[in-house]
């Protein structure tokens, strides 16, 4: 009788274990929506080395050429002018990497990046070029609208450059960055 109650104990749990079935949508989900925008009209965003960093997004063409296009971001914290641009930016959209620049060849039709704290409007305290070590750096325009002259965007980049400023990183990471601007 001993051995014959172990057995019956097991048989009813199993009996009594079912699995349960997945619950099924009651709608079908929507498909992923590619016509908004990511951000606002007038609008930008960016992480600089993790923490939200909300400056005055701008752009505008290029002097000598009008294919192509400057992102800048400006921000007053403690009396000193940060400014982080990305400039050369083709109009055209899609996926560019963004590369050093290198003395001399500004305007080459490489998009890259610099960060620039001022102080006075007239005072450089310290630029930060692209950190040429890091290869995930780009811009990506999703559309340009060539009559409305509107550009809208993300971007990410990182910078390195020497201070001597003790207030003030070795680097930026500018993360996440997004922008739809006129």
């Amino acid at each position: 009788m001993k051995h014959l109650i172990l057995p019956l104990a097991l048989i009813g749990l199993l009996i009594g274990c079912t699995k349960e079935k997945p619950v099924e949508p009651i709608e079908p989900t929507p498909p992923i929506d590619t016509t908004s925008h990511i951000i606002e009209l007038g609008k930008g965003s960016v992480l600089r080395n993790g923490i939200p960093w909300n400056g005055t997004f701008s752009a505008h063409f290029n002097a000598n050429d009008q294919k192509r296009i400057s992102l800048e971001v400006k921000l007053n914290e403690s009396g000193f002018d940060h400014i982080l641009s990305v400039s050369d930016i083709s109009i055209l959209v899609g996926y560019q990497t963004i590369e050093k620049r290198g003395p001399g060849n500004s305007n080459n039709g490489i998009p890259n990046a610099r960060y620039h704290v001022i102080l006075d409007l007239d005072q450089q305290l310290n630029t930060y070029n692209v950190d040429s070590t890091r290869s995930n750096q780009y811009v990506e325009l999703l559309s340009y609208d060539s009559i409305n002259h509107i550009v809208e965007g993300r971007f990410q980049t990182f910078l390195e450059g020497p201070t001597t400023w003790s207030f003030l990183p070795d680097s930026m990471a500018m993360t996440e960055g997004k922008f739809h601007l006129k």
